[in-house]
């Protein structure tokens, strides 16, 4: 009998004490403690962006997109084969939730720095391009605001967890990027000449005429990593 309690009670420390160890980069906030909740978010960026295998979460630095339609109305932009590098380092800018609602505001500052493959045809900036090749991608201190809908279900451990119900975003460049397009007009090296000249000179006009999906599917990505944290961890560990 005693063997059997001991077992028991053993059994129970140790399911207790991997619950308890969930998430220890989590440091529970009150809502209305926006530091609190900044600095939490800035502790988990890089364990996040590291990958948490047994919580779900891949690993996001580097991160990488099988292939990712950029298009615009007057543009075929295709992207392939890409790598990102970087978000381990994004800063966490201001973190508040609004207390009694279940809304999340998170605004971040990243640089990330892309390759990958490219196919272009159609009007830049109202200019004439076209391309295909290897491209290079740097953005610099984009600054990224995610407001977050929160909602909440049982999962299978018969805990409540918290799950994401919607989220909407916008995004500006502060500092100056950098692209790189190998291969414009098919090795024509006047006019493509003209054409870098063009896109080094205005790169913050571009990201912002085609770069909507990019940061779209850049966030979609870390969006899909904190659900899954979320359908691994009880929001008790995280409030």
């Amino acid at each position: 009998m005693y063997s059997r309690y001991s077992f028991l009670v053993l059994a129970l420390s140790v399911v207790y004490s991997a619950n308890a160890a969930f998430a220890p980069f989590i440091t529970k906030c009150p809502s209305s403690d926006s530091k609190c909740l900044k600095n939490t978010a800035q502790n988990a960026i890089p364990v996040f962006a590291n990958g948490i295998p047994e919580l779900g979460v891949q690993k996001l630095d580097p991160f990488t997109m099988k292939t990712l339609d950029a298009s615009t109305p007057g543009l075929k932009l295709l992207l392939w084969d890409i790598t990102g590098t970087g978000l381990k380092d994004c800063v966490a800018k201001k973190v508040e939730r609004e207390a009694g609602k279940p809304k999340l505001y998170v605004k971040l500052q990243c640089s990330v720095d892309f390759t990958g493959k490219y196919e272009m045809k159609g009007s830049l900036l109202v200019l004439p391009i076209e391309g295909k090749g290897d491209a290079r991608v740097i953005l610099r201190k984009i600054v990224i605001n995610v407001d977050v809908d929160l909602g909440d279900n049982i999962g299978k451990d018969g805990e409540k967890h918290w799950t994401i119900a919607n989220w909407k975003h916008t995004y500006d460049v502060k500092d100056k990027s950098t692209i790189e397009l190998e291969n414009l007009f098919n090795g024509n090296e006047v006019l493509g000449r003209a054409a870098r000249e063009l896109i080094a000179s205005s790169s913050n006009e571009i990201v912002k005429e085609v770069g909507p999906p990019i940061v779209k599917a850049i966030i979609g990505k870390i969006i899909s990593n904190i659900e899954n944290f979320f359908e691994h961890v009880p929001a008790s560990e995280l409030e």
